[in-house]
């Protein structure tokens, strides 16, 4: 690998802030104390901070040394813990009862953070970088708070990147020319029954084996009423009916998600859904209400961008650890909604080891702080690219 050594001499410092920040989870728009902290990391580099973005979002502003140019880049890194309790007794744990950095967002943020401080202590770029730190991405609406609240009007960006950390072997760069990543949907479905008791079932109308019969035939419907070239899930993640083991209750709800890759699935599995819950609560004389709420647009790169970040990448690892246009992942990211604004590409960066095999969302997870110098060196290698003297 090629670490430029602006980034190389600040490899341990940018794991000392990835496992403060993992100590310190915080879930989306709280992240009062992390954007605190980031805000003085660049103040400390001597970048222009301004804070509150999208509620708590921290944007950080960097002109080159040779001139501010007329072209601009963003640079994002999402800041929100999830609600989970962790499992490891790592020296770095999570000292905040059922919050967690199980996504890797504190690496992220960590990983940004020293590409903003390389960059701000050679500044061998024309032009300016936006570093953009971004609150809750864990589908409570970080990435629109902050386009709503002019993210790129005040801060104009002629392109944006992003990367994930990921479960593929230690630093492998994936790069994808098109879609990476998942639309999701969260749906809530709503049974309503008639309650009574359980010795009398006749009397009432029990929505429980009609949520089961909801549940079953809504969960099959990837590859029924879709095109199998055209990947979907439907999952059921919660189901919560009654109180008592001997009542029959009035009403029973699940929710769950959708996730596909394209608009037209993403209607087609809308009515489908709603069409299943309607004809089957009828079936049986109770009532079904459906909610869809859209979390996550499809990720989809630019390949021209694409290009750049495979450029960028190569002049930081080998060759062949660069992956490009595997089959996208069924996962989502709301960065998604910014790539809709302006043209970019997200990327991924592998951190399997032998230590650390859990993926992401998962109680055992923990960042993989090596590739934290690698995803910096990529970040700084795009800046001085793109904003070469004289491009």
């Amino acid at each position: 690998m090629k670490i430029p050594a602006a980034v190389a001499n600040i490899a341990e410092e940018m794991t000392g802030w990835r496992r403060y920040l993992h100590a310190r989870p915080e879930l989306g728009f709280e992240e009062v104390e992390t954007a605190r902290f980031v805000a003085e990391r660049l103040r400390g580099f001597g970048i222009e901070v301004t804070e509150g973005v999208g509620r708590t979002g921290v944007v950080g502003t960097l002109t080159g040394r040779h001139g501010g140019g007329a072209r601009s880049i963003g640079l994002r890194a999402d800041m929100d813990a999830l609600p989970m309790t962790e499992a490891r007794a790592l020296p770095h744990a999570s000292r905040a009862a059922g919050r967690m950095h199980a996504c890797g967002h504190d690496g992220h943020m960590a990983t940004l953070l020293g590409a903003a401080a390389a960059l701000a202590r050679t500044r061998d770029f024309a032009g300016t970088v936006h570093f953009i730190f971004q609150p809750a991405e864990e589908g409570r609406g970080g990435a629109l708070a902050m386009l709503e609240d002019g993210l790129f009007d005040r801060f104009p960006c002629d392109e944006i990147y992003a990367y994930h950390n990921s479960e593929r072997p230690f630093g492998q760069v994936v790069i994808y020319d098109d879609v990476v990543a998942a639309a999701a949907d969260r749906f809530t479905i709503t049974v309503h029954g008639r309650g009574g008791h359980a010795a009398t079932p006749h009397l009432a109308i029990d929505p429980l084996p009609i949520a089961a019969r909801i549940l079953l035939a809504i969960e099959a419907l990837p590859g029924r009423v879709t095109n199998v070239s055209s990947p979907a899930v439907v999952t059921i993640g919660a189901l919560h009916a009654g109180e008592a083991f001997n009542t029959i209750p009035d009403k029973a709800t699940m929710s769950g998600t959708v996730r596909c890759f394209s608009e037209a699935v993403r209607r087609e599995l809308q009515g489908a859904i709603r069409k299943i819950a309607e004809s089957e609560a009828e079936a049986y004389g109770a009532r079904a209400a459906i909610e869809h709420e859209t979390l996550f647009a499809a990720t989809v790169n630019s390949a021209e961008h694409a290009r750049f970040v495979e450029q960028a990448a190569r002049d930081v690892v080998a060759g062949d650890a660069i992956v490009r246009n595997p089959a996208p992942e069924l996962g989502s990211e709301d960065f998604s909604f910014m790539l809709q604004r302006r043209p970019g590409c997200y990327f991924l960066i592998g951190q399997g080891d032998a230590e650390h095999q859990a993926i992401c969302h998962d109680v055992n997870y923990d960042f993989n702080d090596a590739i934290l110098p690698i995803g910096a060196a990529i970040f700084v290698r795009l800046v001085e690219r793109r904003l070469a003297p004289g491009t």
